[in-house]
């Protein structure tokens, strides 16, 4: 079955706008991904998109493909180990939910849980890094 890989910054303010962006694209062409993926990686998610036709997987891709080359091309950013990222985190996930609210498809709203709960997950990581000095890769350090 073909794939597309989109890949998209995660400090990107409009990630939840490009993910509505490509469910309506879906929606409106009657596509139904087989297969929903979403990694996330340090600055980017990687989103792997399985399509049970090739004719489907490529007009998604020349859809999206300007997105996902214009965004592969830019320069890595490191992000800051901070209260503010640990916020922003929280926000993004909170847009993430209230966006999925709005799908109608049940494996939209799954992925876009799913998504949601990694933000979770690295906010809480990241808090337990500042909050605890002891704390060093996952291990409290005595």
């Amino acid at each position: 079955m073909p794939v597309v890989i989109v890949k998209l910054p995660r400090r990107a303010t409009s990630l939840s706008a490009e993910m509505t962006s490509m469910r309506s694209w879906l929606d409106a062409h009657h596509c139904s991904p087989s297969k929903f993926q979403c990694d996330l990686l340090p600055d980017t998610m990687v989103m792997q998109v399985e399509f049970g036709s090739a004719p489907e997987a490529e007009a998604f891709k020349r859809r999206f493909e300007l997105t996902s080359g214009g965004y592969a091309a830019q320069k890595a950013v490191q992000p800051r180990e901070t209260m503010e990222q640990v916020c922003w985190w929280r926000l993004t996930a909170e847009e993430i939910r209230a966006e999925a609210d709005g799908f109608t498809s049940t494996s939209a709203r799954k992925t876009m849980s799913q998504i949601a709960q990694s933000y979770d997950r690295m906010a809480e990581d990241l808090e337990k890094r500042l909050g605890t000095p002891r704390y060093h890769h996952g291990l409290i350090i005595s």
